[in-house]
């Protein structure tokens, strides 16, 4: 069984509801920036973003516990 066809099992409507809690996720994690190490919002914030799909090449350059200048230093 391919994709398509478990997609085709589903109802019509889901599919749009699953595209517009993807996008609306997307949405969080562009727009608020991470928490700082430790925080008591840092596992939400990584469970908002992996439902955006910010996994592999798509991951965000600011997350959650690490620091935001990655350049080396002298």
């Amino acid at each position: 069984m391919d994709i398509t066809a478990f997609l085709d099992l589903l109802p019509s409507n889901i599919g749009l509801i699953v595209a517009c809690v993807i996008i609306v996720c997307k949405l969080i994690t562009v727009t608020v920036r991470p928490p700082a190490n430790g925080s008591r919002w840092g596992l939400l914030y990584r469970a908002i973003s992996t439902v955006a799909l910010n996994i592999g090449w798509a991951t965000n350059r600011f997350q959650a516990g690490r620091p935001t200048d990655t350049r080396p230093r002298p």
